[in-house]
C-alpha cells in the first residue's frame, strides 16, 4: 500500500464489526476499504441519523460485510457512531493512520457496552494520539 503498513489483528468475527476510521485525509478511507482482508464498504447514511446507520449497518451484515465510517474524533460523532453500532449489535474496530510512521493502526473490535460514554471516552482517548502527530 505504498509504503504504509497495517498494523493490527483481524479476527475472524471482523465482518460484524464497524470500522471507525480517523483518515485526515479524504483518500484514507477508501484504502482501508480496499486492503482489509475481507469486504469493508462505506457508510452512506449521515453520521447524525443514528437509526438510519444502524439499518445500513445491519444490511451489509446479511450479506457478510463489515461497514467504516470516518470520525473527526469528537464526542458527539463518536456517540452517534457508538449508539447505530450498539442498536445493530456490531462491534467497534478502531483504525486510525499515523503519517510519521506510514502505519494505519487497527484495534481489536470489541462490543459495545451498556455505557455509551466510556465507549466514548475510550474512542477519544484512542484518537486523541493520532490526531496530536499529524505530522
Amino acid at each position: 500500500m505504498l509504503g504504509w503498513q497495517i498494523r493490527g489483528k483481524l479476527p475472524p468475527q471482523f465482518w460484524r464489526s464497524t470500522l471507525v476510521v480517523w483518515a485526515p485525509e479524504p483518500w484514507q478511507l477508501k484504502a482501508v476499504t480496499w486492503v482489509m482482508p475481507m469486504k469493508v464498504v462505506s457508510m452512506q447514511a449521515s453520521p447524525e441519523d443514528a437509526e438510519s446507520r444502524a439499518s445500513e449497518t445491519l444490511e451489509h451484515f446479511v450479506h457478510g460485510k463489515a461497514v467504516a465510517t470516518a470520525t473527526n474524533g469528537s464526542e458527539a460523532d463518536l456517540m452517534n457512531i457508538q449508539q447505530a453500532a450498539a442498536e445493530a449489535k456490531s462491534r467497534l474496530a478502531l483504525c486510525a493512520w499515523e503519517p510519521r510512521r506510514r502505519f494505519v493502526h487497527v484495534h481489536a473490535p470489541f462490543k459495545t457496552s451498556a455505557f455509551a460514554d466510556r465507549d466514548v471516552h475510550y474512542m477519544r482517548r484512542y484518537f486523541r494520539y493520532f490526531m496530536q502527530s499529524k505530522h
